[in-house]
């Protein structure tokens, strides 16, 4: 298939874009400097674009048989909102797609999605959704746990707390009992790719996790474990945490977790156990954040 991927060069599609063209499809990665990745295969087709204005998404999706939608920010930082991202942006994308005649559309949402004012992100993940759901496209949506991998966030994040912002202790929220359900971003790119023909997934809301459930603190501890870096985990009221996010959010926006992000862990992210194998007939690889200590 000829294959748009929109956010082709952040952390999902740095590892989609190999894995579809391994699998022989053609390949349009849109980013907004429209550079390819080093070690990329030769043939993928690279565009500027940009979600927010619409520059260049009509230019890469003609002649496209399918769109991947990655881009979305997970908070609110210099100039860059939500509403601009994760949903107008979701817009810009989907009309672009639907004026080139494009049919199949999976878009990356995330698990516990919602349609709750009190938080920010998973709200505007569920707007962008409705966005998707609205339209005449054969889409597909994917809700996955978070995701491990060479170049993620979460745990990445976590690594960079324990070496600048956690002096002999690290904070754990409330008792630490958050249950998350981690999922190897290369498995999510047999999802993506495995979505983009099957017809009996159009119109589908599939949730995705790997094969285990784990608490924050156990994913503190394997990031502590891994790299070697050990703290004393102290637990921490959560209203306590949000109430210091209220703060550092104003005044210190590179602390590493925000208001919102902190509101989020009382929504549930995981799903069954064996979701990811009952939708793509895979099973998924268990957590290795071995990549953390290179």
């Amino acid at each position: 298939m000829k294959v748009v991927v929109v956010g082709g060069t952040g952390f999902v599609g740095s590892h989609l874009v190999p894995h579809l063209v391994e699998h022989g499809h053609a390949v349009t990665s849109v980013s907004r400097r429209g550079t390819p990745l080093a070690g990329w295969p030769n043939g993928v087709r690279n565009v500027a674009g940009d979600v927010e204005t619409g520059n260049g998404l009509d230019e890469a999706c003609t002649g496209a048989d399918a769109v991947v939608q990655l881009v979305a920010i997970p908070r609110e930082t210099g100039g860059r909102r939500f509403e601009r991202i994760n949903v107008e942006g979701v817009r810009t994308v989907v009309e672009a797609a639907s004026r080139a005649g494009v049919r199949r559309f999976v878009n990356l949402s995330v698990l516990g999605a919602v349609d709750d004012p009190r938080l920010a992100y998973l709200r505007s993940k569920w707007l962008g959704e409705q966005v998707v759901r609205s339209s005449t496209l054969d889409w597909v949506m994917l809700r996955p746990s978070l995701l491990f991998g060479e170049g993620d966030g979460f745990f990445n994040l976590i690594k960079t707390t324990l070496t600048w912002w956690s002096p002999g202790v690290v904070a754990i929220p409330g008792d630490g009992s958050a249950r998350f359900q981690p999922l190897a971003v290369d498995d999510l790119a047999i999802g993506i790719e495995r979505s983009l023909a099957d017809p009996k997934m159009v119109g589908e809301t599939i949730e995705l996790g790997g094969p285990a459930y784990l608490t924050y603190r156990q994913i503190v501890e394997e990031v502590m474990r891994v790299t070697g870096k050990r703290r004393l985990p102290l637990n921490l009221p959560v209203p306590l945490i949000s109430a210091l996010t209220v703060v550092t959010d104003r005044v210190l926006p590179i602390f590493p977790v925000s208001h919102d992000q902190v509101g989020s862990l009382r929504v549930n992210n995981f799903t069954d156990l064996d979701a990811f194998e009952r939708a793509f007939g895979v099973k998924p690889r268990s957590l290795d954040l071995g990549y953390l200590a290179r």
